[in-house]
């Protein structure tokens, strides 16, 4: 077995730690809508190659690929980069075992904020 140097892992570890950050958007919880009963968990997400921002955009953020229930099985969908809508967070997919072994699956989707209380 060949052994890589050390000094060709600390370059790609340094590499990584001075990629500058992608731009996310604020996220929150789901709350109000119906989840979905799926038959088993999502697959692991998927790697994506983040190509360069749009310029046509005013707040770009990155929004993850996530899978999707379609029918009876899992189906990618690409997400990207995309206008973070003002006054809007972006509620994740989750995917949760209920005490009675079902599934519920919440997809990822864009929330607007609620107005604070008295």
């Amino acid at each position: 077995m060949m052994r890589r140097p050390r000094w060709a892992l600390l370059a790609a570890l340094s590499f990584v730690a001075c990629a500058p950050t992608l731009p996310v958007p604020r996220t929150g919880e789901h709350g109000g809508e119906q989840p979905l009963v799926v038959l088993t968990p999502p697959p692991p997400g998927r790697v994506e190659v983040v190509p360069p921002r749009p310029r046509e955009l005013k707040h770009p953020v990155w929004v993850d690929g996530e899978w999707e229930w379609v029918g009876r099985r899992w189906v990618w969908k690409e997400r990207g980069w995309q206008d973070e809508p003002p006054g809007a967070y972006y509620a994740p997919p989750v995917t949760k075992r209920q005490p009675d072994g079902r599934l519920l699956h919440f997809p990822g989707t864009w929330k607007k904020d609620e107005p604070a209380g008295p």
